[in-house]
């Protein structure tokens, strides 16, 4: 019986176009307990060539496969196969803690427990639900309130930018994609990697796709985020890299470059094309990244650079797929996705001094803002970065945030100080040197 479960499915997966029927519903090679040959066979085959195994090439392989003709449903064969497996794990388990009992009962009870919440987990297999009575469990809303009384509204992971906390209540937990759009040369890549650098600081760990920069580039600019070394110094070798935060004007050498790699500590993951074998990765690869390195937040730089599973050749459905997966990897992985998506010709070609890009603009697709939870559109003019919440599903929209950037030195400072005393002249010697004196919206070359 077994075998036959194990092979009507195989069928099934053989005439998918790709591994989501084993991805959606949790399986994984060691639940085939006869057919572990063939498992493998097909994993590795989409693995690499990105694509599944045809019938011919797989009979060839295993000439004595049975191929089938199935109509008995997905969930009825993934059940069945997790059943016969469950049966191989837990037989032995029962086992064990009767070992257990004769030592310390006790013990027995929390062996059994944990070892059987992690067999479950393994093999939850998905099922409908009947719904939710908001009236009956609205006690389940009393505690959610409560808890954000405690942390004033932050629910999720901090931006960094306290005024952008209170509008988005931070990047939160269960499914948030975000999506940073704006016109080419903004400064997506920076804001993107900032907020990562924020999150990082704050303890939580960090998985970033770049698909245009190599893992180098990337350091530098999160040593320029972190602890505000001159970008240009690090990027030109220079001996003087800044001035040191909090002193007197005294200036960042090479020693103390040296002193602050050596005290960094590990959780920001970057990966690049290259460890796709040079291709653009699609989104299940990065969730199997995420999954393997425990990020708290993942950074997508950028949509376009991405690829899509379903492959499919039109840009416009293309990016769409690309954002549903995204979304759907949030809500799964129940961590926040930062995407960087460029806004399309059009906004670039009627664009206006300071205008930020609509939700329209994104990436030549409307799917891309309608698979987001929440789209911030950034420009740029004088030195001050704005930030304009185009979409927010959950709270509210329409909102902006403006910012002094000083991008060679990574500083983000509101707009307006809170300290009513701070002259205008102050904030224009708060500049970074080279804008000075220069109107129009800058170009940063990233």
């Amino acid at each position: 019986m077994a075998n036959m479960i194990e092979q009507s499915l195989l069928c099934k997966v053989l005439d998918a176009p790709d591994r989501e029927i084993l991805h959606s519903n949790g399986v994984v090679e060691e639940m085939f307990l006869t057919c572990k040959d063939e498992i493998h066979f097909i994993v590795e085959h989409y693995n690499s060539y990105k694509q599944m195994p045809d019938k011919l090439t797989f009979l060839g392989r295993f000439k004595d496969f049975q191929m089938l003709e199935v109509t008995e449903s997905t969930d009825y064969l993934v059940y069945k196969l997790k059943e016969a497996y469950t049966y191989t794990k837990l037989v032995p388990l029962i086992e064990d803690t009767a070992k257990v009992v004769k030592e310390d009962s006790i013990k027995a009870i929390q062996y059994l427990k944990e070892e059987i919440e992690k067999l479950e987990k393994s093999v939850s297999v998905s099922r409908n639900k009947d719904g939710y009575d908001i009236i009956s469990n609205a006690g389940d809303r009393l505690t959610e309130y409560k808890k954000r009384c405690e942390v004033k509204g932050l629910i999720g992971i901090p931006t960094g930018i306290p005024k952008l906390d209170e509008i988005t209540n931070g990047w939160l937990w269960g499914e948030d994609l975000v999506v940073l759009t704006g016109r080419t040369n903004v400064g997506k890549t920076w804001i993107g990697e900032y907020f990562a650098t924020m999150a990082w600081n704050m303890g939580y760990k960090i998985l970033m796709y770049s698909g245009e920069m190599s893992t180098a580039m990337v350091g530098f600019r999160f040593d320029t985020l972190n602890k505000h070394f001159s970008n240009m110094g690090l990027l030109n070798g220079s001996g003087t890299l800044g001035k040191k935060p909090d002193t007197d004007g005294a200036k960042y050498l090479q020693e103390d470059y040296e002193k602050y790699i050596t005290q960094q500590k590990s959780g920001f993951i970057v990966v690049t094309p290259d460890d796709f074998e040079g291709r653009k990765p699609n989104a299940d690869e990065i969730k199997s990244l995420a999954i393997k390195h425990g990020a708290d937040m993942i950074v997508i730089d950028q949509l376009s650079l991405m690829s899509d599973k379903r492959r499919a050749d039109i840009p416009r459905i293309a990016y769409n797929n690309i954002s549903e997966d995204l979304f759907l990897m949030s809500k799964e992985l129940k961590k926040p996705v930062l995407l960087m998506a460029q806004a399309n010709r059009e906004a670039v070609k009627n664009r206006k001094k300071g205008e930020s890009p609509e939700l329209h603009d994104l990436a030549e697709s409307d799917g891309v803002g309608q698979n987001a939870t929440r789209v911030l559109s950034l420009s740029v003019i004088d030195g001050t970065l704005k930030i304009s919440v185009k979409k927010n599903r959950y709270g509210i929209n329409n909102k902006e945030v403006l910012m002094i950037w000083e991008v060679n030195t990574g500083y983000l400072k509101p707009l307006l100080s809170e300290n009513p005393e701070e002259s205008t002249e102050d904030k224009k010697d708060d500049k970074p040197d080279g804008e000075k004196d220069k109107g129009g919206e800058k170009d940063y070359g990233f």
